[in-house]
């Protein structure tokens, strides 16, 4: 094994394309990438801006990556924040347990430094790796929930909001974010014009379904392997617990899981009432630089609404 000396982070190299990245993250996460999904996630530009790829080299030999992608934050006072998200930070299995991770977002956040950013986010669960990382480099955690069906009660078919499907038009981005202005006002990440959001909701990787549910909801569902994820939802607050419940009874009717993310705080006792499993998470957000951690760790006190589908 090669000592840290031969340890070196090459920022976009050549010659990693879909086709040999999708094999590597393969091989880190045990589960299948595609090259569709190596493209959708580690190349699609977004307003304009590329994302940024890290490869981590032990001498000759790659043993872990990392994707950058930039986004915008829009907090309750209305300032529009530029921030870096770190997603598929992955490290061969044999590799482990030499902080490699730990290197990749540190370089992350150099990275994000010179391209103006505020700050670096990523998302985690308190008892993996990375996020101890972050919480090493000082990053402020803010909750979050991973929503799953396990448990999910057999009566939890009846539903009392009819589901049906729909067709997206340019009004639903436009109508959730007259529902975010709403009280209490939240952060969000914010998309510039519809192609932004369409980009980032409906023109996934995976089967995209567009339903509306019951008077006022509207919801993404991306149909990936035997799960139905919920990567949008919007509409009156009044409906929305049960639009999560009509959602989650046709996934399982249909035979298949249901997931989604929520950083609701109201989301997580009203979704274990309906037989939902929630397991704690965390939106972790580094300060790109000493001069904005004040107004990094200033976020964790605000209410937030990010979406599943905002997390990559």
């Amino acid at each position: 094994m090669s000592g840290d000396t031969e340890l070196r982070i090459l920022v976009n190299p050549k010659g990693l394309d879909a086709d040999v990245g999708a094999d590597f993250l393969t091989r880190c996460f045990g589960t299948p990438w595609s090259e569709a999904m190596y493209r959708w996630y580690m190349q699609r530009p977004f307003g304009g801006e590329a994302p940024d790829r890290l490869v981590l080299m032990d001498g000759e030999r790659v043993v872990a990556c990392c994707g950058i992608v930039y986004r915008l934050l829009r907090t309750p006072d209305g300032t529009a924040h530029r921030i870096s998200v770190i997603v598929a930070g992955g490290t061969l299995p044999g590799e482990r347990g030499r902080g490699f991770f730990e290197r990749l977002l540190r370089a992350t956040a150099a990275r994000s430094a010179l391209r103006g950013r505020t700050a670096v986010f990523g998302f985690a669960v308190p008892d993996k790796s990375s996020a101890r990382c972050f919480q090493r480099l000082g990053a402020t955690g803010i909750a979050s929930a991973y929503i799953v069906s396990r448990g999910l009660s057999r009566d939890a078919g009846r539903s009392t909001l009819r589901v049906c499907r729909a067709t997206v038009t340019a009004r639903w981005p436009a109508r959730a974010a007259a529902h975010q202005h709403g009280p209490p006002p939240r952060a969000v990440f914010h998309y510039p014009d519809p192609g932004a959001w369409t980009s980032q909701m409906v023109d996934r990787p995976h089967p995209v379904e567009p339903l509306r549910i019951g008077s006022t909801c509207r919801a993404l569902i991306e149909c990936v392997g035997d799960t139905d994820r919920l990567q949008w939802l919007d509409g009156d607050p009044r409906e929305r617990l049960a639009a999560i419940h009509a959602i989650a009874a046709q996934a399982r009717r249909r035979g298949r899981h249901f997931f989604m993310y929520s950083t609701c705080r109201d989301d997580v006792e009203s979704v274990r009432r309906l037989g939902l499993v929630a397991r704690p998470g965390y939106l972790m957000a580094l300060a790109a630089e000493a001069r904005h951690e004040p107004t990094v760790r200033g976020w964790e006190a605000l209410a937030w609404d990010l979406q599943s589908g905002d997390r990559m």
